[in-house]
């Protein structure tokens, strides 16, 4: 049975309960009034710098804009109220746009197409083939036939992945073309190759293995070169130490194979286009129409200057050559027997300048004994050779004592015998040859000339 006391203080606790209720809901009702009082009035709103009315009847988390006076007529006040009662938009799918200054823009594909097959080097005709192993002073190359289109391959035969469905490319869009500014740093050579821009969004490390190993199926020469961060060019590798703000490729126009082929841009730029959109970046080719043309152009004057010129020292049938004997006077004259079995005459940092090799299908052995031979020939690989006419000369002079000490002769590609007015021609011949590679800026033996008739 409860006392007196705790009947008083449970009534006392009753009534304290009661008066807090009672004072929230009162302080409740105050504190909504006064809100509704204070959005009621204009104001002024920070970001759009406006006058602004919220309306009440407007359902939660929904907002209206209202325009007072000429601020209702500007064109950035129309596109906020429209922003604002504009339904909501779909997240999940965010357009991204890489910008970055000129010339280097996306250019546009078609990332979700299968790259195109490697291909490979386009062969010399039958009689280039023969000229490579026979003396001969006649062009190397032969005409320029139609060019042919090679079938399509699956992705996963050129060694890397294919973009993801967001690219960094419209592929509705036709390809843009972006002039070729100057190239500053690299070894790349906009006369005799097809230079394609990578600018990425940001420094980062990657592998290149990938890109690299495709780039090489394509058929014709690549070279690579990736921006540090400090602004040095280095050659580019498969897993470099340095991470690039920027790469230059450089697809080589033509070889002793040809000139590049559209197929073969193609595959350039869509392993190019394939890899920016996987790393984040863009990427800029120069247009392809142009690229053929200066292709074919380069082409057609390396098919005439692309000479081999021969001489053979032949023996008597009844004394024919001992290795031994070619082995010895070779290696009096500076030549040195390499592992193709083929003699070779080299300056001091390693070109060749000449060869001697076995008329007959045995190489010489690399002992230098035990075989016999009719002839020897000496080979000079004309647009390969600086200073080719005193190097003719020297490989002439070496060709007339090697007959005089193995009791041959000197005859040229025609069986006839080499004479004094025969080496003359050769020697104007040359000097022809040389001064046409000059005016077009591509020196016999320099580094132009070097890649091209590799």
């Amino acid at each position: 049975m409860m006392t007196t006391l705790q009947i008083v203080l449970a009534i006392v606790g009753i009534g304290m309960i009661a008066a807090i209720v009672i004072f929230n809901l009162v302080q409740e009702r105050r504190f909504r009034k006064e809100a509704d009082r204070l959005f009621s009035h204009k104001r002024d709103d920070i970001i759009l710098g406006e006058a602004v009315r919220t309306d009440p009847s407007r359902r939660q988390g929904e907002t209206r804009i209202q325009l007072t006076g000429q601020e209702a007529h500007s064109p950035e006040a129309r596109q906020a109220v429209e922003e604002a009662d504009a339904p909501e938009q779909q997240v999940g799918h965010r357009a991204v746009d890489f910008t970055f200054p000129e010339p280097f823009e996306t250019k546009p594909t078609q990332p979700e197409a299968p790259l195109p097959p490697p291909l490979a080097a386009y062969p010399r005709g039958e009689a280039s083939q023969a000229r490579a192993t026979e003396p001969l002073r006649e062009p190397l190359r032969e005409p320029l036939g139609e060019l042919k289109p090679e079938p399509e391959l699956a992705e996963e035969d050129l060694g890397y992945l294919a973009p993801p469905a967001a690219a960094f490319v419209n592929p509705a869009q036709p390809e843009t073309v972006v002039a070729q500014g100057p190239l500053t740093g690299n070894e790349l050579d906009a006369q005799t190759e097809f230079i394609a821009r990578l600018k990425f969004a940001s420094p980062a490390f990657t592998s290149y293995t990938g890109l690299l190993n495709g780039l090489r199926r394509i058929g014709k020469p690549v070279r690579a070169f990736g921006l540090r961060a400090d602004g040095a060019w280095e050659v580019l590798t498969g897993n470099p130490r340095n991470a690039y703000n920027q790469m230059e490729l450089g697809l080589q126009l033509a070889d002793r194979g040809g000139a590049v082929a559209q197929d073969q841009l193609d595959a350039f730029c869509r392993a190019l286009y394939t890899f920016a959109a996987d790393a984040g970046g863009a990427v800029t080719c120069p247009d392809k129409e142009e690229a053929l043309a200066r292709a074919r152009d380069l082409d057609l004057f390396c098919m005439n200057v692309d000479v081999l010129m021969g001489l053979n020292v032949v023996a008597s049938d009844s004394h024919p050559f001992t290795s031994e004997a070619i082995h010895t006077q070779a290696g009096a004259a500076g030549l040195t027997l390499e592992r193709d079995g083929v003699y070779h005459a080299r300056d001091t940092i390693g070109h060749s300048l000449f060869t001697l090799t076995n008329q007959e299908e045995s190489p010489f052995p690399q002992d230098g004994r035990g075989l016999t031979t009719q002839g020897v020939t000496l080979l000079f690989d004309v647009p390969r050779v600086a200073d080719g006419v005193n190097i003719f000369d020297r490989m002439t002079e070496f060709g007339f004592s090697l007959a005089d000490r193995l009791s041959g002769r000197m005859v040229d590609d025609n069986g006839r015998a080499v004479s004094s007015d025969s080496l003359n021609r050769d020697r104007a011949r040359l000097q022809e040859f040389y001064a046409r590679m000059e005016q077009r800026d591509i020196p016999a033996g320099g580094e132009r000339a070097l890649r091209l008739f590799a």
